[in-house]
């Protein structure tokens, strides 16, 4: 027991240090492994995690650029009655399942299992975004007790659901590797696991965009982000002058003083031209990291040079189309929130993680903004609908794991309307679990 609670304290530790620590520790074993010199698998952990820092600041500077927005929206939608605790809330709520400590080991271990084996190209590194697998497990296991199963069943059906996620992204990620680089611009050998990416950003983006393909008339309405600033439209079509013009007219439409509208709109264009910058520093530090992980695998497997390393998604943010889309989207979800009958919670919390819906939308649409828009859109009325209908089984598992101390206020957040917990929370409102 003392050696389980030492690693779990170790493992905490690491989790509580975020992704910015635990991605260089990470690159740095892997570095070791993959037979790097000591100091060039710390220069290239450093470079991925002030990469990650960087990116990080960018999404908080892009939501303080907002808060008069966001304080505008929230003094007229008093009337909601669930509280969104946001992606950070829902993903604290799964790390102190007590089962998280197993999954994480054991699907990494299995993953190079897989490798060695061919059955996946893909070795998962996005230890971060683990978080979804265990949130997915924690919805199957809180579902299973409250049915009268016991711990040790429930814990077992848990961690099982946890490793088979960790399995789904590592063969999605195979899947999905060439477009993915080739949209991205992303070096040979790089590909995305992260969870909620995969089987919810994408799958209803792609829906979004066949959709908006079968309306007569929108297929052939096109507009390519990234030849704004160099077609007719010029410097007035680039992302540093669209990005100021729209959140100079949006924080005017919120009645805003002049002094914040410019201030604001400086701000948020700032987040916008930075992003790129710093997803460049992370792919300075993890191409160096993916050529001689392949060169490792390639004398430890025959014919491995399809070995791909597996990602946070936050690699492909910096997209011209995304960053576009993004700034556009966030309007839209206040609007809609007041538009779509059901939804029970202003979407101001949904903000911070805007910037992976306006990209994955972009990566759907190939980079036509119009039809990025229509797309992101769609996902968002998914979001709106499935947290405000996940909430009830959110502030349950929320209370279960000690998040919250009362199920008095109804709490909602990023994470549930990921396809498999919604499926998981379907069927337990279905038995009566939720």
């Amino acid at each position: 027991m003392f050696i389980l609670e030492w690693i779990r304290g170790g493992t905490q530790f690491i989790l509580d240090c975020g992704t910015s620590v635990m991605l260089p520790v990470m690159v740095l074993i892997l570095g070791i492994i993959f037979r790097m010199k000591i100091a060039d698998a710390l220069k290239a952990g450093i470079l991925i995690g002030v990469g990650f820092v960087g990116i990080n600041l960018m999404v908080d500077l892009m939501v303080s650029g907002y808060a008069p927005v966001s304080e505008y929206y929230s003094s007229v939608g008093a009337d909601y009655t669930v509280t969104n605790i946001g992606w950070s809330g829902v993903a604290a709520m799964a790390w102190s399942c007590s089962f998280s400590l197993f999954i994480v080991p054991l699907g990494f271990a299995l993953n190079f299992i897989l490798v060695r084996l061919k059955f996946t190209h893909t070795l998962n590194v996005d230890i971060w975004n683990y978080y979804c697998y265990i949130l997915t497990a924690a919805t199957g296991y809180y579902m299973l007790l409250n049915l009268g199963a016991s711990n040790m069943v429930a814990t077992l059906v848990a961690v099982l659901i946890g490793v088979f996620c960790s399995v789904v992204s590592c063969k999605i990620g195979d899947h999905i590797a060439p477009k993915w680089q080739e949209y991205f611009d992303m070096p040979e050998g790089v590909t995305c696991t992260t969870f909620d990416t995969l089987l919810t950003h994408y799958p209803v983006c792609y829906v979004g965009a066949w959709i908006y393909d079968h309306i007569p008339g929108l297929k052939k309405l096109k507009l390519d982000a990234a030849k704004l600033e160099t077609g007719k439209l010029q410097s007035w079509g680039s992302i540093p002058v669209a990005s100021f013009v729209v959140s100079l007219l949006l924080l005017i439409i919120t009645r805003n003083e002049a002094s914040v509208v410019l201030s604001s709109a400086m701000t948020i264009t700032a987040s916008v031209i930075l992003m790129p910058k710093c997803v460049s520093l992370l792919m300075e530090g993890l191409v160096p990291i993916s050529n001689n992980a392949r060169k490792w695998m390639s004398s430890k497997i025959k014919d491995s040079e399809n070995l791909l390393i597996g990602m946070d998604v936050s690699i492909g943010l910096g997209d011209p189309c995304g960053m576009t889309t993004t700034l556009f989207l966030l309007p839209i979800s206040v609007a809609l929130a007041y538009i779509i009958p059901g939804v029970n919670f202003m979407p101001i919390g949904l903000f911070g993680g805007m910037i992976w819906t306006g990209h994955a939308a972009a990566y759907q649409a190939k980079g036509n903004l119009v039809k990025s828009l229509f797309t992101g859109t769609l996902y968002l009325c998914w979001s709106l609908l499935t947290l405000s209908w996940m909430s009830g089984v959110c502030t349950q598992l929320a209370f279960d794991a000690g998040v919250i101390s009362s199920m008095s206020e109804m709490v909602t957040g990023s994470g549930m309307n990921q396809v498999p917990v919604v499926f998981i929370g379907l069927i337990g409102k279905i038995l009566g679990a939720f």
